[in-house]
């Protein structure tokens, strides 16, 4: 299966293509994915080119009922399934029995009461109101980071160093934690677990449940181990510093809920394991995209430079600056249109239904609702495949329907730290550019590879250079 990144004219210019999988003909069959299951190791890499055209169509993956269902591509019907009738489409089976075993029953995968209870828990440090006191948090960590690039005077890992910043940032403030002596023990423990997704995706495709479930925990243990030690560690230390202003604290406090509910000591080792990964991996694999884009059109890493500069002359950002950085908030949306970083949702069908006209749904149909293929697809983008963050501003931003660009999902389950996340990658991608160019080498060898999270196959190695900072 044919990967590479199209360019008109070299490495990049003007006529360069971001990266990503050509699409087959057609989808590999039954046969071709059992004598070769490594075509599908990387998943989005078999989406076939009709995929990015139609509204809908049937698919099959393996043996497994849920390898069986519908993919869907139209607006309407992704509405009805995530927000109005989200109760009737719950995550699907082999998802949950993937993330399961490492992250236990916090948010990402609890269900129904246990989901309800942790979501009003957790929801007011999620609030905006809430996220913009985080601000000179996210802003002062940039500096650090890059104080420390700008020192380093070669080549480092861009993407290393992207994980290194968000964790320090959920740790201040989602965890109350310091996390610096764990950073690089927990960056390896998720790549870890990551690069497992292979063999987890063909166990749940090929593999009846209890066999599957057996063999994804075996190979997921080491990584939960190690998970839980970082998250009673964690623990520990907000037990010992007290307080009620982080995640942490709320959740540490939360020995009642108004229905009686006692949160138990493995409950509250989920909720730091989920937040502790899912916390850092968005914004840190968003920041590691956006600077491979940038560096493949440095003309806009210029432009979001005088952005800043003109709005600031040289002085430190604050969440005030965020409404005026219109082209900052354009290339991390564009970087998300182009590689969201959860490429594939998944909901199962508890009865049939009619999604939309002409959309039908079985009972027991798998769903997918791919941001990968959505955000690419021909009827819906003009230039789907080329960078192009004015698409998100004016006329064109405002008649999109929503539900045609869905990086942190929809309805109900949207995840609960875009709001977060957002000023997060809008405040540091700006910090940044206000004081570096960052060009990574190795470019021509990027591709995306689809591992839960949607990752570069490749480490990428970057140098860097001072800009001015003042006016």
């Amino acid at each position: 299966m044919e990967m590479r990144a199209e360019t008109v004219e070299a490495v990049h210019g003007p006529g360069v293509i971001p990266a990503r999988p050509l699409p087959p003909k057609e989808p590999p069959g039954l046969f071709a994915t059992l004598t070769k299951p490594y075509l599908l190791a990387n998943l989005i890499a078999s989406y076939p080119e009709h995929w990015y055209e139609v509204r809908h169509c049937d698919f099959r993956v393996g043996l497994s009922r849920s390898g069986r269902g519908i993919v869907i591509n139209d607006p309407e019907a992704l509405r009805r399934i995530l927000v109005t009738d989200a109760e009737n489409f719950p995550k699907e089976e082999n998802q949950l029995a993937i993330l399961r075993p490492l992250l236990g029953n916090g948010l990402l995968t609890a269900e129904g009461d246990t989901w309800r209870r942790n979501r009003k828990l957790a929801a007011p440090i999620f609030q905006h109101s809430s996220v913009r006191d985080f601000a000179p948090l996210f802003v002062r960590a940039a500096e650090r980071s890059a104080h420390r690039v700008l020192e380093r005077q070669g080549v480092y890992r861009v993407d290393l160093e992207m994980t290194k910043l968000t964790l320090e940032i959920i740790g201040e403030a989602v965890l109350s934690a310091d996390l610096d002596d764990s950073i690089d023990d927990i960056s390896h423990t998720v790549t870890a677990v990551l690069d497992k997704f292979p063999a987890m995706f063909l166990a749940s495709a090929y593999l009846p449940s209890t066999l599957r479930n057996r063999f994804i925990e075996s190979i997921v243990q080491p990584g939960r181990k190690k998970l839980d030690l970082f998250a009673r560690a964690i623990i520990e230390e907000a037990k010992e510093e007290g307080g009620e202003t982080t995640l942490m604290h709320r959740l540490m406090s939360a020995s009642q809920h108004e229905e009686g509910h006692a949160m138990g000591r493995d409950e509250v080792r989920d909720e730091v394991a989920t937040f502790l990964l899912a916390g850092h991996e968005t914004t840190a694999t968003t920041l590691s995209w956006a600077w491979y884009l940038l560096t493949l059109y440095p003309e806009w890493q210029d432009r979001l430079y005088e952005e800043v500069r003109n709005l600031t002359g040289g002085r430190r950002l604050t969440a005030d600056d965020v409404p005026s950085l219109p082209l900052t908030r354009a290339v991390i949306d564009e970087t998300l249109r182009l590689y969201p970083v959860v490429p594939n949702l998944l909901r199962r069908a508890v009865k049939s239904v009619e999604v939309a006209p002409g959309i039908k749904v079985r009972k027991g149909d798998t769903v997918l609702m791919s941001p990968w293929v959505l955000h690419r697809h021909k009827r819906y983008w003009r230039d789907p495949e080329v960078f192009d963050p004015m698409r998100f501003t004016g006329e064109e931003a405002g008649k999109r329907p929503r539900q045609l660009y869905m990086p942190f999902g929809g309805g109900p389950r949207i995840c609960i730290g875009m709001s977060f996340a957002i000023m997060e990658a809008v405040l540091i991608l700006a910090t940044y550019v206000q004081r570096t160019r960052i060009k990574i080498l190795n470019a021509a060898e990027v591709m995306p590879q689809a591992r839960i999270v949607l990752r570069p196959n490749v480490p990428l190695e970057a140098v860097v250079s001072p800009r001015r900072i003042d006016a």
